[in-house]
């Protein structure tokens, strides 16, 4: 007989509140009908409300590659790097239940719930829909000081988010708050790395934020995230290297798409 696993968890504060009878079992989770907002050929995610509040559901429905026998599966990669996240400090959705079915190593079946961020939009929507924001001094350094100190967070720690682009970056804005507060979301394909693979990952996350930045901001609000990123005053001739291989890794990469 083969050695399937199943697992199901609701989190503290989470699981003494009416989210613990609603998403009583990942195959309760599974069983629900709504509307799905986005889907892939391994996931699919969608809404509900509870109490006032939005969770985000994602189903994982299969698992792919070899390395998905291994344990490295899309699902529990995100779910590791959420839980890390949230563990470390670093702003993004809070992990509210997961749960996996697998055979062996293999991930079958998973489900990530997390908690949605009020009055927030992504990025990269704020940037179509009312650019005219980024004109606005209080805003803009607020959004460049925030994301230069994640990023770095990030980085410090050897970890590179691998799809750091403003669709996976929201942005919080109350009315009560002048203030926005960011938040990442979306990252399956982050993980901590060394040596030159490191430094390599590190110029791919800052070309794919500097990819919409070079539109929206000037050179010296881009190179004002640069410093802060980077915790100087000046440039050094290392310095210097470091944001030209970003540009030239950026450059690249649209050449390659524009090939396909």
């Amino acid at each position: 007989m083969f050695p399937y696993f199943k697992a199901w968890r609701i989190l503290s504060p989470w699981n003494k509140t009416a989210v613990a009878s609603y998403f009583s079992s990942m195959k309760a989770v599974f069983q629900l009908d709504a509307k799905i907002i986005s889907k892939s050929s391994q996931s699919e995610i969608f809404s509900q409300e509870i109490e006032g509040k939005t969770y985000f559901i994602k189903r994982y429905f299969r698992s792919k590659n070899i390395g998905s026998w291994l344990g490295f599966s899309r699902f529990r990669t995100e779910l590791r790097n959420q839980l890390w996240f949230n563990q470390q400090g670093i702003p993004s959705a809070k992990v509210v239940a997961y749960g996996e079915r697998r055979l062996l190593l293999k991930t079958l079946k998973g489900v990530l719930i997390t908690e949605g961020v009020s009055d927030a939009q992504e990025l990269v929507e704020i940037a179509k829909s009312t650019p005219d924001k980024f004109a606005q001094k209080q805003w803009r350094d607020a959004i460049i000081a925030q994301l230069s100190a994640i990023t770095a967070q990030l980085h410090h720690a050897r970890f590179c988010h691998n799809d750091l682009h403003w669709r996976n970056i929201l942005v919080q804005q109350s009315e009560t708050s002048v203030e926005p507060k960011i938040f990442l979301i979306d990252c399956p394909s982050g993980k901590k790395l060394f040596g030159p693979l490191l430094s390599y990952r590190k110029l791919k996350d800052l070309a794919n934020l500097d990819k919409l930045a070079a539109i929206y901001l000037t050179r010296s609000q881009r190179l004002r995230f640069f410093f802060e990123y980077s915790d100087i005053k000046k440039l050094s001739t290392d310095d210097k290297k470091m944001i030209l291989n970003v540009l030239k890794h950026k450059a690249n990469r649209v050449k390659r798409k524009a090939k396909k």
